[in-house]
């Protein structure tokens, strides 16, 4: 449950039955007019200390997001922790023993609970014994992994009803990312009758996928997971905020997954390392919210710790499409309207940094996969020595043959016309009578 230390600047949220924290009165108290040429993350961070930070300390902490100044550390205490199997398992591991210790002393072990909401999804596991050829490929996999993880797993299970605050995601429902952007996510949370933006930390480094919703989410280690979980501040400086003008409109053609590694390319030559970058333009308007993801996904492959949009129309398109309670959309447009976080609010947002990125630049290209960063238009593929004739032997693998064909990571995954341009692809090219080699094995895999 959320602790609220504060009153000052509570407020009743016009349109709705809840209140939130008036973080513009709040900060243009100290300097006027302050808050409209504050970035996005520095809006969000304001408003967690409007309402969570030492009434004793609130100046001087907002007087660092005003100033940008990075001389003191604030507190911070995001919404919630999302975990993935391996470091969320750790974590529970940790509260189980620590229930176990309380009770030798005598006290009562079902005391001891998160206090911050968290969510563990168990996606990452899942490893590709039956190949894609196989028409119960599915089934076969599940069934492996249940059989490798049966103790792991009825721990998870049990932590399901044993802590109170946890919500567990079984194997087989899909990736921890694309859950977290596609469920878990509220945007704006909802608690004890007040509004605040959804933050989160998690335990993974593509964690900032979410950033796409206009979400803060980092990616941090177990500890740090688990300290949150247990209602304890995370303490931070201001982070560098560089924003990333988006111009143009991509050639037809162009996926999502061509114009991540162009940015990735582009964003690392710009030495972004833990930065927060927020994206912004017609170029970032134009683009749809899976778009986004992918971007926001690539997140640690830039180097920077956030890759932040701002929240439009096509949050809200998207918040609908993927099931989100009406009255929860109501809630995620009235709230970022008032409390500044819309898009059209942040026309006046002033960064220190500015980069600006051509979409229309952006051609066909591969990368990867153990160096995104060395991005080759598919142009150069025989120049490179990628592509070219290859001398065969009957039933002989040649040099430099395709052993993996997969479809996987949230990268990818994160954007459905990806997928289903790679389905049709494939349609296509087996109608046309083009099969893979009996060497190469597909799949498609949730993590």
């Amino acid at each position: 449950m959320t602790i609220i230390n504060n009153t000052q600047y509570r407020k009743p949220l016009a349109g709705s039955n809840v209140d939130y924290y008036d973080t513009q009165a709040a900060v243009d108290a100290i300097k006027p007019g302050a808050y409209a040429t504050l970035p996005y993350s520095s809006r969000v961070f304001a408003e967690n200390l409007v309402r969570r930070c030492d009434p004793a300390m609130l100046t001087d902490a907002l007087s660092q997001i005003i100033e940008r100044k990075q001389d003191l550390d604030f507190p911070w205490y995001p919404a919630r922790v999302v975990c993935h199997d391996i470091l969320g398992q750790t974590a529970l591991v940790d509260l189980a023993g620590l229930r176990d210790a309380i009770a030798a002393k005598g006290g009562d072990p079902s005391k001891v609970n998160p206090v911050v909401p968290t969510q563990l999804i168990v996606d990452h596991s899942l490893a590709v014994e039956h190949a894609g050829f196989d028409p119960e490929a599915f089934e076969k996999n599940r069934a492996i992994e249940d059989r490798r993880n049966d103790d792991r797993f009825h721990f998870i299970n049990w932590t399901k009803t044993a802590f109170k605050n946890i919500d567990v995601i079984p194997p087989g429902n899909g990736i921890m990312h694309q859950i977290n952007l596609e469920k878990m996510s509220p945007v704006i949370q909802n608690r004890d009758g007040i509004a605040f933006p959804d933050t989160l930390v998690g335990t993974d480094s593509h964690t900032p996928h979410v950033d796409a919703l206009g979400v803060i989410a980092v990616g941090v280690g177990g500890l740090e997971a688990e300290s949150v979980m247990l209602g304890r501040a995370s303490y931070i400086r201001l982070p560098d905020i560089v924003g990333v003008e988006l111009t143009g409109t991509r050639q037809p053609g162009i996926t999502a997954t061509d114009i991540v590694l162009a940015i990735t390319e582009f964003l690392r030559e710009q030495r972004v390392v833990s930065t927060f970058l927020e994206f912004y333009g017609e170029g970032a308007d134009a683009l749809t919210l899976g778009d986004r993801a992918t971007i926001s996904n690539m997140t640690p492959e830039f180097g920077a710790t956030a890759a932040m949009f701002y929240i439009d129309d096509k949050t809200i398109d998207y918040l609908r499409l993927t099931g989100r309670d009406e009255e929860q959309i109501a809630l995620v447009e009235n709230y970022a309207k008032t409390a500044g976080l819309w898009s059209d609010s942040l026309k006046t947002a002033e960064y220190e940094r500015v980069l600006t990125f051509d979409l229309s630049s952006v051609g066909r290209n591969i990368a990867g996969p153990s160096n995104p960063h060395r991005r080759v238009s598919t142009s150069d593929l025989a120049k490179e020595g990628i592509s070219g004739v290859v001398e065969n032997e009957e039933g002989l693998m040649p040099d430099g043959a395709c052993i993996i064909a997969a479809i996987t990571s949230c990268t990818n995954t994160s954007n459905p016309r990806n997928v289903i341009a790679a389905g049709l692809l494939a349609r296509n090219a087996n109608a046309k009578g083009l099969m893979r080699k009996p060497w190469v094995k597909t799949s498609l895999a949730p993590g």
